[in-house]
C-alpha cells in the first residue's frame, strides 16, 4: 500500500479532490506567480509557480505558516479577535497569506496592480475551504 499525499496529516483522496479545483480557482482568477497551500503547523498540501519563478516551496511553506500563527496569536492578545489574512507589500512584489480553517493558502506575485483582485479571490477560496475543513 503506498502512501497518498497528505495522509500523515488526516487527508483523504476525497479531501483532496475538494481542496484540487480552489487551487485551480485561485491560479486562473490570479497573476500569482507561486501558491502553497499548507496545514497550520506548515505541512505543504499543494505546491505551484509559474516557470522561471523561483522559490523555495518549503520555506514559503514554513515562513507563511509561521506568520499566520504568530499574526493570529498577536490579534487574539491584542484585538481579541480572530486574524482572517496577512498582505505584506513590498516594492516589486507581496504576499497573500490567508487563514483558510484548518489550512493557510500563500499566494506570492509581483503585479502590485493586481493585488486587490487576488486578495478578493483569495477571499472567495479560503471562505469555500474553511467550510469544509473548519479549525479544529
Amino acid at each position: 500500500m503506498g502512501v497518498r499525499f497528505g495522509s500523515d496529516i488526516g487527508l483523504r483522496e476525497e479531501d483532496l479532490e475538494k481542496l484540487e479545483p480552489e487551487i485551480a480557482y485561485v491560479t486562473s482568477n490570479t497573476d500569482i506567480e507561486a501558491i502553497a497551500l499548507v496545514s497550520n503547523e506548515g505541512y505543504q498540501i499543494a505546491f505551484a509557480a509559474v516557470p522561471g519563478y523561483t522559490t523555495d516551496s518549503d520555506a514559503l511553506s514554513g515562513l507563511a505558516s509561521a506568520l499566520l500563527m504568530t499574526s493570529k496569536s498577536t490579534m487574539n492578545s491584542v484585538m481579541n479577535e480572530k486574524l482572517n489574512e496577512i498582505i505584506v507589500r513590498a516594492g516589486d512584489g507581496y504576499i497573500v497569506v490567508t487563514n483558510a480553517g484548518r489550512f493557510v493558502l500563500v499566494g506570492a506575485g509581483r503585479n502590485i496592480k493586481n493585488l486587490q483582485t487576488t486578495v478578493k479571490v483569495f477571499r472567495t477560496a479560503t471562505a469555500r475551504i474553511s467550510s469544509s475543513f473548519p479549525e479544529e
